[in-house]
């Protein structure tokens, strides 16, 4: 069993107002790797697989769409390398990814960017609610529903996205779609984070929205494990929170380099020769 205490206490405070070096992010990482337990381990795993999925998933473009390279998500376990090879090596995929590759593999180079996302996500989202605890499965199917929610915003909003995909229920499915959305006091109540986000996508600045999303997922976390102070819920409250932090300035990096605009020229093309 893992020392609770002695981790959380040795780790650095964690906030979204402040940015943290990435080699404090790397050591608070190495810290919970070498003290956790393999229980502990084996749920923190998901972060890592969900990481590795979306670099996997870039490459899969990029070899299939030729969308350009972007830097991979971190932490990771599979390094460029080994995604890279991956097609004459798919023992090197955790098995729950090798299982469905094999699958999928003579499809996948002719799916779209957005089908080849639906449905690895909605695989690998699926494998989460069969196989991983609580706190982990209650905070991605809550990250699910968030992109839900932005999907179907950006259907309503984007002329050139496909609308017949159904997202969420059909409530909030009207409401995004007509645009202006004016919720209920149940839905303010119920959802108090819904109208923070949607006024951040109305902005449709990107740092807005990934601000908004950040701060979402991060409450959302600490509302998983109020009541949890030193057990197995508060260590992976603080490993969702590092992960986003790690996700947060790797962003910030990102508007540095020409990724986003290389990007959206390809997934243009892509979504008018396909969706």
């Amino acid at each position: 069993m893992s020392n609770y205490y002695y981790i959380l206490s040795g780790l650095p405070q964690l906030s979204l107002e402040n940015t943290l070096q990435e080699s404090d992010l790397d050591e608070a990482w190495s810290l919970i790797k070498r003290n956790a337990s393999s229980e502990d381990l084996e749920q923190i795993s998901w972060f890592l697989r969900r990481n590795d999925l979306f670099n996997l998933l870039e490459s899969w473009q990029h070899r299939y769409l030729t969308y350009p390279y972007r830097p991979l998500r971190k932490p990771y376990s599979l390094s460029r390398k080994e995604i890279s090879v991956i097609n004459k090596a798919p023992g090197l995929l955790n098995p729950i990814f090798h299982a469905y590759y094999e699958r999928v593999i003579s499809d996948m180079p002719h799916w779209s960017a957005n089908e080849m996302d639906r449905k690895w996500l909605r695989y690998f989202f699926h494998k989460v609610d069969a196989e991983a605890k609580a706190f982990i499965r209650d905070l991605f199917s809550f990250e699910r529903y968030v992109r839900a929610l932005m999907a179907t915003f950006n259907q309503g909003v984007y002329s050139f996205v496909n609308k017949e995909f159904v997202y969420t229920d059909e409530l909030i499915r009207s409401q995004l779609i007509k645009g202006n959305v004016q919720l209920s006091e149940r839905q303010k109540l119920s959802q108090p984070f819904l109208e923070s986000l949607l006024k951040a996508l109305a902005t449709k600045d990107p740092q807005s929205i990934s601000n908004a999303v950040h701060q979402v997922l991060w409450d959302k976390a600490d509302e998983l494990a109020y009541g949890h102070y030193f057990d197995q819920f508060a260590l992976l409250n603080y490993c969702s929170k590092l992960f986003l932090i790690y996700r947060r300035e790797q962003l910030s990096q990102n508007q540095q380099k020409p990724f986003l605009k290389d990007l959206l020229e390809a997934a243009t093309k892509d979504i008018k020769q396909h969706d």
